[in-house]
């Protein structure tokens, strides 16, 4: 049985840094996607192995916190590890540490397992009871829970149809795109004053190509906005996004 615990290394390149030189909340979450993956895959769990038995892993929710966010030509290295698993989610956790060792964020995951006919809930433990196995009780994640998020209604910000380049293997919006979407809609002003310190993402339906989407934002603070990706009045997914 390999370690309950994955590590993995990226390189912060030029491509990945936005114009302050740091790494962008996107790519962040496509780090974590990777690791996330990575891990499942050495274990038994991941996308050669479902694909076969034509199931996926998709994510419910997301939360990140960033204490600080890597440069270029930095590595980071993300720990990962399976946190819970039930009948119908895992969870899982991560460490985001830089290359003087220092931690500069953590996030955390719930993922469900879905039958790619159906797209219905499979039972995890009935399928890969395994799973279970690789629970880690030993470490802390200091990252919040991801909770329900209301919604939000008013005037749409931003309209933009479901592409090509939106749409991922299992053929619907891949998560991280929702993550581009949502942060584009703020002006550079704020980029170029601030940081997102928290990021918090609910999925609640598929977005598929084709599809119209809208954004819809309240402001709670000068620092924090709940957002909301609506499909024909009906919410594809809400945020939650905390400034620095």
């Amino acid at each position: 049985m390999l370690p309950k615990l994955g590590s993995f290394t990226f390189h912060i390149d030029s491509y990945v840094c936005d114009f302050k030189g740091k790494a962008t909340l996107p790519v962040i979450g496509d780090f974590i996607l990777q690791a996330a993956t990575m891990h499942a895959s050495e274990r038994g769990f991941g996308y050669e192995t479902m694909v076969k038995e034509y199931t996926a892993w998709v994510l419910s929710r997301l939360s990140i916190e960033m204490y600080e966010y890597p440069a270029y030509d930095e590595d980071i290295v993300i720990e990962t590890w399976i946190e819970d698993v039930s009948r119908f989610f895992t969870q899982r956790c991560f460490r985001f540490v830089n290359g003087s060792q220092q931690t500069i964020g953590y996030a955390r995951t719930i993922w469900a397992a879905i039958d790619m006919t159906t797209r219905r809930p499979v039972d995890i433990l009935a399928w890969k009871g395994e799973i279970a196995d690789y629970i880690e009780t030993e470490r802390d994640c200091p990252a919040k829970k991801p909770e329900k998020i209301p919604a939000v209604d008013g005037e749409t910000i931003h309209e933009y149809t479901v592409k090509y380049s939106d749409i991922d293997i299992n053929r619907h919006v891949n998560s991280v795109k929702y993550i581009e979407h949502l942060v584009n809609v703020f002006d550079l002003e704020m980029f170029k004053n601030n940081d997102i310190g928290t990021f918090e993402i609910v999925y609640l339906t598929e977005g598929m190509f084709g599809d119209k989407l809208s954004i819809y934002q309240q402001a709670r603070s000068a620092n924090e906005y709940l957002m909301d990706v609506k499909k024909d009045g009906l919410s594809v997914c809400r945020s939650r996004i905390v400034w620095k």
